[in-house]
């Protein structure tokens, strides 16, 4: 039978023992039939009642059978309306002592005992309710009268929660699960800023609790968290959407909703006339496959991603439920013949009316509104079977119904046994011991040790008309751990952008760059405050690093700031760590592996000047010019080297110049070359060596000139050490100080060579050489530049014909230049060890080339293009070497040669005047005459070409007595060139008239 009382309706079945149930069969308004939740768990109950009876063994002892009865109560979907329902199950168990109302009997059957009106039956107990809110209301109810309660579709994590909820289970995974595989899914996809609306109750706000907490785990951050009333308005969900609008990033919505509000909710979506593609909706079971929420929004839900509790059709349903007709009573069969009294289901005739939209007759009320109450409901309507679609809790509706069945029958059997037929039932925990003892039906498992998988679902417009299809499921095994699987990823996901294999984005910050950290909004805050610190001072600056840390905790919200951020470099020595969010120095002589994206250290590749860079190619080139240049000017020496020219320039001195020469421009490819023991050690030679002997050859030649005219102003006696021999000795002693240190150096600190890092990331093979052995190596040498250039100074102003000490002048004031200059240049490219030695070659190079070119140039210029210049020299005699007092103290040399015939009084006083010179210096009157007269043929006579070896002292020209000197002499012009007229050893001077 079905009765009313008010406006809520019930079905009544009765039975020896009853079930209640608790079922949303109308929509909030407790007038609409909701046509897939409500009728059809209804009819699911009432189906899995009949096949309960219809069973032989279940509920059998010996010849009699227990018939089920049923309860079945409309909630409205509200928790008020649930709650006022339930006090129809506890009116029947007001008494103190729980008794189910069944007694053994000794005949070895059972009996019904107390009264028979339907519904004061003992209740056994209640299936339901579907909203979590509803359960907890009804739970903290019936737990007072010691009524067990099974729900098919309560996922409310609050209901694990044994110490309140006892005597509660269910058929269907809590929503931790639930939350774990949306949080799996998330994290699948690469979604890492994702916006939650969730209903208001524990299903919504428990359920995205847990998930907020999944997704922490799996590094998810929440854009934006909105929550929809009870009974939200239009303007509410408006504002919602704008605010998802609001956060372009956040493109993933995860919907924790109850049906109804994700109707509404997509309704609001629908008037906001978002884009296609712009939100991509990931909903829990509150949405599962249901056609009501997306049956007037499917553009607005196309490509929703949602979860539903896995279940298997409960066979023969569909068949029964396409076998009901309206306005038809209908009665129960019991496998022992009986049958239940006649009853109707007032909510399927209702179900009727609204489905084929029409009006059956008979009915006290009709659901259509009046301006459509133009038909009447055919005898010839039928529910299609092929379209009918079985809703997913309908399995779970018909295991709750079969636990409390098992439950009883193992009560009765263990119980009304053989041995003690007289025992009774009458205790108030042997029930419900085993009913939840009971975990095995339709081949599931019940409670949430070992929870059955949950089932992926996408939505999709097809034609106008949604359709779901299964494309994964989450399953959580025995280890306790969830494990997510695809069907067919890629053909079956079909994205709102219309692209299969295009997953969309919804991210708040893109990922970084190789080399590139996350700097989060907290730290770019705090690294602006440092700056300021340190620009206003130290002591800010350690006050702001005290703080910094209540800085960062109070950066806005918590749920993002985790996800947003902006990319930094990292130092190029470092490694990204702490999965992208810090940089770490890699150790020393390592640096960041790019191939691996910058997260590990390798061992720095040890390198070393190679031949094909710029810092080797312009340096040997220059050497190979200046060794060519070189060896040019030794072999023209060699082959021109008995000419005036070249015996002039003193050979012995030159040709160590030119060694000197060579083994500079040599220094540069063994500086060049790669580093080991023995280079090491010829490059500490090389380098003072080659400067050595072009300094030692230069001071021993100015020193050489400098005693020489110095000697000839003080006395007429020849300086000691000015023969070709003493010099190259005196050369050697100079040279062989600098070899002496460079072998004291290479004993006192052997050579090696050492891997030297200019900076983080090289690591170049050099030769060990500490900077102030360096140093000390060159002091000696710049000591021979320095005293160089001082007799180079004092040799400026000498007869205009002494050309060479000029030059000497330009090659020492040139190299000091060169010097000053390499010096800083040197330590200032410790930075680059390839730009160091490049100027370390450079400089050597340039000084030798300075040398080669000043010394040697004019010198071949005259012998290829002027070779009538190359004669003998005219030899400068003291006579014209005299102090000039108004010179301050300085030395000119006057030209002996005159012109006799445009300067004859000239003459006559210089005859008078070398008369009395000779006069004091000669004594016997022989020797005055002869004096004076060979001074007059050589007035006289165009000027001759005196012996070339001879000694400047005091106004003589005397001949060596052994192996002649360098000549000092004066470049002699073509027309000054006369037979050459030797003098003897000694000179006996004869009268010689005037």
């Amino acid at each position: 039978m079905t009765e009313s009382k008010g406006r809520v309706e019930r079905v009544a079945i009765d039975g020896d023992v009853t079930l209640g149930g608790l079922f949303p069969v109308t929509r909030i308004d407790c007038s609409t039939i909701d046509i897939q939740r409500g009728i059809q768990r209804v009819e699911a109950m009432i189906f899995s009642l009949a096949e309960a009876n219809k069973d032989s063994k279940l509920l059998r002892y010996g010849r009699h059978k227990i018939r089920l009865g049923g309860l079945l109560l409309d909630t409205c979907s509200r928790e008020a309306t649930a709650l006022e329902q339930a006090l129809e199950f506890v009116k029947s168990s007001l008494s103190s002592e729980y008794d189910i109302g069944l007694t053994c009997s000794a005949q070895g059957g059972t009996l019904a005992s107390g009264s028979k009106e339907i519904g004061q039956n003992r209740i056994l107990g209640v299936v339901g309710g579907a909203y979590s809110q509803v359960s907890i209301q009804v739970a903290n109810l019936l737990r007072m009268f010691a009524l067990p309660q099974i729900s098919y579709a309560s996922t409310s994590s609050a209901l694990s929660d044994k110490t309140r909820f006892g005597l509660f289970a269910r058929t269907v995974p809590p929503d931790t699960e639930q939350a774990r595989a949306l949080a799996d899914i998330v994290a699948h996809f690469n979604w890492t800023f994702v916006s939650t609306v969730f209903s208001k109750g524990d299903y919504g706000e428990g359920g995205i609790q847990s998930f907020e907490a999944e997704a922490e785990k799996r590094g998810v951050c929440t854009a934006e968290r909105l929550l929809v009333g009870s009974e939200p308005s239009a303007r509410e969900l408006d504002g919602i959407v704008q605010r998802l609008l609001d956060q372009p990033r956040a493109r993933v919505v995860v919907l924790f909703t109850r049906q109804d509000h994700t109707e509404l909710f997509l309704d609001a979506v629908s008037r906001a006339n978002v884009s296609a593609g712009r939100f991509v909706w990931l909903s829990a079971d509150g949405w599962g496959k249901s056609y009501r929420p997306v049956a007037n929004n499917s553009r607005a839900a196309d490509g929703a991603v949602t979860l539903e509790v896995a279940a298997s059709e409960l066979p023969g349903f569909n068949q029964y439920f396409a076998s009901l007709r309206p306005n038809q009573p209908r009665q129960i069969h019991s496998a022992d013949g009986t049958k239940s009294n006649m009853y109707s289901n007032r909510f399927f005739d209702r179900f009727w009316e609204q489905n084929f939209n029409c009006v059956l007759s008979r009915t006290h009320q009709s659901l259509v509104s009046p301006k459509r109450q133009q038909k009447s409901c055919g005898e010839n309507l039928r529910i299609d079977i092929k379209q009918f679609k079985q809703e997913s809790k309908v399995q779970f509706v018909y295991d709750a119904v079969l636990t409390f069945v098992h439950g009883l029958d193992k009560v009765m059997k263990r119980v009304c046994s053989p041995q003690d037929p007289s025992a009774d039932t009458k205790t108030s925990g042997a029930f419900d011991r085993c009913v939840r003892n009971i975990t095995e039906f339709s081949g599931k498992q019940l409670y949430e040790i070992l929870i059955g998988p949950e089932n992926v679902f996408v939505n999709s417009a097809v034609s106008g008309h949604p359709v779901y299809a299964a494309v994964g499921e989450w399953r959580k095994d025995s280890s306790g751990t969830g494990k997510l699987s695809w069907f067919d990823e890629a053909s079956t996901i079909r994205w709102p952008t219309g692209a299969s294999n295009s997953v969309p984005k919804s991210r708040c910050s893109e990922d970084c760059r190789p080399g590139q950290r996350r700097l989060y909004s907290a730290e770019v805050f705090n690294k602006a405050l440092l700056d300021v610190a340190r620009a206003l001072g130290s002591r800010e600056e350690k006050g702001f690093q005290r703080d910094s840390k209540i800085v960062s905790s109070t950066d806005g919200n918590h749920r993002s700031r985790g996800c947003c951020w902006s990319c930094t470099d990292c130092l190029p020595h470092q490694r990204l760590v702490a999965g992208g969010d810090a940089c770490e120095d890699c150790p020393t002589g390592q640096g960041p592996d790019a191939s691996a994206g910058r997260t590990r250290c390798l061992p720095l590749r040890i390198t070393h000047i190679r031949w094909t860079s710029w810092y080797a190619i312009v340096p040997c080139s220059l050497s190979s010019a200046g060794i060519c240049a070189t060896l040019f000017v030794v072999v023209t020496f060699i082959k021109f080297n008995e000419t005036p020219v070249v015996k002039a320039s003193g050979r012995e001195l030159s040709y160590a110049l030119l060694i000197g020469c060579l083994l500079c421009y040599l220094t540069s490819f063994l500086l060049l070359a790669k580093p080991s023991p023995a280079v090491c050690a010829l490059q500490r030679c090389g380098v003072g060596l080659g400067f050595a002997v072009i300094y030692a050859a230069l001071l021993t030649k100015t020193n050489r000139i400098a005693r020489i005219f110095e000697a000839a102003r003080r006395t007429a006696r020849r300086p000691s050490f000015i023969s070709p021999r003493s010099q190259l000795l005196i050369t050697a002693g100079l040279i062989s100080v600098q070899l002496a240190s460079t072998l004291l150096w290479l004993v006192v600190d052997p050579p090696a060579t050492r891997v030297l890092q200019p900076h983080r990331l090289a690591a170049v093979l050099v030769c060990r050489v500490e900077r102030q052995a360096f140093i000390a190596s060159l002091l000696y040498n710049a000591c021979l530049i320095i005293v160089c250039t001082y007799f180079a100074v004092r040799t400026r102003r000498i007869p205009e014909n002494f050309n060479e000490s000029k030059f000497i002048g330009f090659t020492m004031y040139t190299t000091c230049v060169i010097w000053l200059a390499f010096v800083p240049l040197y330590f200032g490219t410790e930075s680059s060890v390839e730009m160091q030695v490049c100027t370390l070659c450079v400089s050597i190079s340039l000084s030798a080339t300075v040398a080669l070119i000043c010394l040697f140039a004019p010198k071949l210029y005259i012998i290829f293009w002027q070779p009538e210049k190359n004669v003998r020299k005219l030899t400068v005699h003291s006579n014209h070497y005299r102090r000039n007092a108004s010179s301050s103290g300085s030395f000119a040399m006057q030209n002996p040669i005159a012109d006799a015939s445009t300067n004859q009084h000239r003459q006559q006083r210089r005859l008078s005047q070398d008369s009395e010179v000779v006069q004091n210096r000669i004594g016997s009157p022989q020797q005055k005459q002869q004096q004076i007269m060979k001074r007059r043929l050589r007035l006289l006579k165009p000027p001759l070409s005196l012996p070339v070896s001879h000694d400047v002292v005091n106004g003589l020209a005397l001949e060596n007595a052994g192996t002649p000197s360098e000549d000092v002499c004066i470049d002699a012009k073509p027309e000054d060139s006369v037979e050459e007229v030797r003098q003897p050893d000694t000179v006996t001077a004869k009268p010689v008239p005037l």
